[in-house]
């Protein structure tokens, strides 16, 4: 059998057809028109409200998959319809959307003024935010306010994924996923206390249980849809739910990662803990519930840098080049964003772990993810390294879709239970490791036949921390922000896209930063007084003995100097943190020429306080453009580090060298 499932969002439509087997057949996502903005839909017959993109959307999905299906054992079976909540619709479709609040004057005069992602995101309705733990009464006293003339005459006032189910079975009912979440829906005492009359409360269709099979489409919904009058429609649940079965987080220990415009860290549990930052509800498994960690901002956090990169670069980004932006530049404020939230999910999956271990409560070692984070291969790698956690992502990035499909099935009767159809049909397409590594590997170009010195980069080549390579550059990024009255966010922008559009525009070549900063006004003179007064590499490095252990072999049979563009007194306090000055008694730094690498300087004064020949001298960096590509054309050997890793490397890797007496495969003078 073949389910069609939908799940409504606040700007678009997800469908797909999923299959016994768990394999999605079809799968496309529809935007509505201008949703966001409350807009009547040019789209509309009617020229009603947003519910009407719903259905728009719906229609076109389902004629789609049908242009596609050619064969009969696709055919749709059944039809499962989930959705946010709680968007309430009145029977003519107006609309009130579950973040849509009331506006005040003061709120309707500033707006423009808020109207970006961030604010738009703390305007967002939570659970943890409301005096009661309903989530409809004060959506239906705002719904009975602002549209007093559509509640007035309605007969009903549904939820949204139960209006398109009554739109195409005449079946009026409110789905409760489990009884224990009544207090987030209502009573017909508190709804009594809160105002609403009896006629009032009649307008609220009746609770039945998710999974519960509405009946076949009517005769006009299966003529539009071109469907089977036999077609069964069923009563999903909310998002948030049929998520969390769609990743099988339906048995005790299971934890997932619900992203999209905010991100739930979810762990199912054999029982409630009630502790701070923890939001505890009943899990749709009777006996079990589900513990989360909501983190609000994710979403708007992307979302702001997206809108502001765009602006600045006057183009267009989708999510996953924004994401390849965001990690071509460790020192743009995209890489700070994803690092945030991941911190943020970091410290969330510590919080779930620790009440966990504290209320003897297991935990998986892994964690599934689901939503938009799930379909960009090069976040999930990085997340899964930075919050130390193993990811998985299923063959379905949607799970509120799976859910739709387990749910589904289990009513058809072809699944004993939502726990036996969750574990069938959410199957793990890919891993996502805590052994990945982004440095490169070490690259030979080539190794002079008679060497007898070495130039070593310090940066990111004799050390490896992350975290002191991006402060060093971005302290001084934060000083020029402030001298210049903006936020450190707009100078990151600012200058990793001058970064950027260099590069594009010198067929790949990086730019130094102090050549950056000439183009922003920035002398040489002013880069060293601020490296000088602000790199403090001791609160980031320390002794490091491999290395002394390495430099110490090499220093028997090699000259040795450093080449920096960082000025001499902070290249100096980084060799003595690492614990390795005394083996490089001169260095040639920013200061030094007054001139950032490539430039030839610094090189051809190393080679003259060496006393070699440049064919007698290997330039060792992490950096094919600022460390290697110069001395390659000057005749000097090249060899690429990931790292100081590579660097403990180099004794025995060049004593090889010295006993083959033949040269070592080289890499020309192009980058990797």
């Amino acid at each position: 059998m073949n389910i069609f499932c939908a799940d409504i969002g606040t700007t678009s439509l997800k469908t797909a057809v999923i299959n016994q087997k768990g394999e999605v057949l079809f799968s496309e996502r529809k935007v509505f028109f201008d949703a966001q903005n409350k807009k009547e839909s040019s789209f509309s017959d009617d020229k009603t409200f947003i519910s009407s993109e719903w259905e728009k959307a719906f229609l076109t999905a389902v004629k789609d998959y049908k242009i596609n299906c050619t064969e009969k054992s696709q055919d749709i079976n059944a039809i499962c319809i989930s959705g946010n909540g709680p968007s309430l619709v009145s029977e003519n479709g107006r609309t009130l959307l579950w973040n849509e609040k009331e506006e005040s004057k003061k709120t309707a005069e500033n707006k423009e003024k808020k109207d970006d992602p961030e604010s738009r995101q703390k305007e967002k309705i939570h659970w943890e935010e409301k005096k009661s733990p309903s989530l409809y009464i004060p959506r239906l006293k705002l719904f009975k306010k602002k549209y007093e003339k559509d509640f007035k005459e309605s007969s009903y006032i549904f939820s949204g994924p139960e209006y398109l189910v009554w739109r195409l079975t005449g079946k009026a009912a409110t789905v409760l996923p489990e009884k224990g979440f009544l207090p987030a829906y209502w009573t017909e005492e508190e709804l009594k206390k809160e105002g609403f009359s009896c006629q009032e409360i009649k307008k609220l269709p009746g609770f039945v249980k998710l999974g519960h099979i509405a009946g076949s489409l009517t005769a006009k919904a299966a003529e539009k849809l071109g469907l089977s009058k036999e077609t069964k429609v069923i009563f999903g649940g909310p998002d948030f739910v049929m998520a969390l079965i769609g990743t099988a987080t339906v048995e005790e220990g299971k934890i997932c990662d619900r992203s999209g415009s905010s991100e739930g860290i979810n762990l199912c549990s054999k029982k409630p803990v009630f502790a701070e930052g923890i939001r505890t509800l009943p899990s749709v498994i009777p006996g079990l519930w589900n513990l989360s960690v909501i983190i609000e901002k994710s979403g708007s956090l992307l979302d702001s840098f997206k809108a502001d990169i765009e602006k600045l670069s006057g183009k267009t980004f989708t999510y996953d080049e924004l994401i390849s932006y965001a990690y071509s530049d460790k020192n743009s404020q995209g890489y700070f964003t994803l690092k945030e939230i991941d911190g943020n999910v970091k410290e969330a999956v510590f919080t779930l772990k620790k009440i966990a271990g504290e209320n003897n409560l297991p935990v998986d070692d892994f964690m599934t993810v689901t939503g938009g984070q799930a379909k960009n291969d090069l976040y999930l790698r990085r997340k899964a390294l930075d919050i130390k956690t193993e990811l998985c992502v299923l063959e379905n990035p949607d799970a509120e879709l799976t859910g739709d499909a387990a749910t589904a099935f289990t009513s058809l009767g072809l699944f004993p239970d939502l726990v036996s159809a969750a574990k069938n049909l959410a199957k793990i397409k890919k891993r996502y490791g805590l052994n990945e590594s982004f440095a490169p590997e070490m690259k030979i170009y080539s190794i002079p036949q008679k060497l007898s010195a070495i130039i070593f980069d310090i940066d990111s080549t004799l050390y490896t921390s992350e975290a002191y390579a991006i402060e060093q550059v971005d302290v001084q990024i934060r000083c020029i922000a402030q001298k210049r009255g903006i936020s450190a966010s707009e100078a990151r922008n600012l200058i990793s896209e001058y970064r950027r559009n260099w590069k594009n525009e010198h067929q790949g070549k990086k730019i130094s930063l102090g050549n950056t900063l000439l183009h922003f006004g920035v002398s040489i003179e002013e880069s060293i007084e601020m490296r000088e007064k602000l790199l403090e590499p001791g609160n980031f490095l320390s002794t490091d003995y491999k290395l002394i252990k390495a430099l110490t072999e090499l220093s028997k049979k090699y000259r040795m100097i450093c080449v920096t563009n960082n000025p001499i007194l902070p290249a100096r306090k980084t060799l003595d943190a690492l614990g390795v000055s005394d083996f490089f008694p001169e260095i040639i730094g920013l200061d030094t020429c007054k001139k950032s690498k490539p430039a030839r300087e610094p090189f051809e004064l190393a080679a003259k306080k060496l006393g070699k020949d440049y064919q007698e001298i290997l330039s060792v960096g992490d950096r094919f453009d600022m460390d290697l590509s110069l001395p390659l054309e000057m005749g000097m050997g090249a060899i690429l580090v990931g790292g100081v890793q590579d660097v403990w490397k180099l004794p025995e890797l060049l004593d090889q060298y010295q006993k083959n007496k033949a040269p070592m495969p080289s890499g020309g003078n192009q980058e990797p």
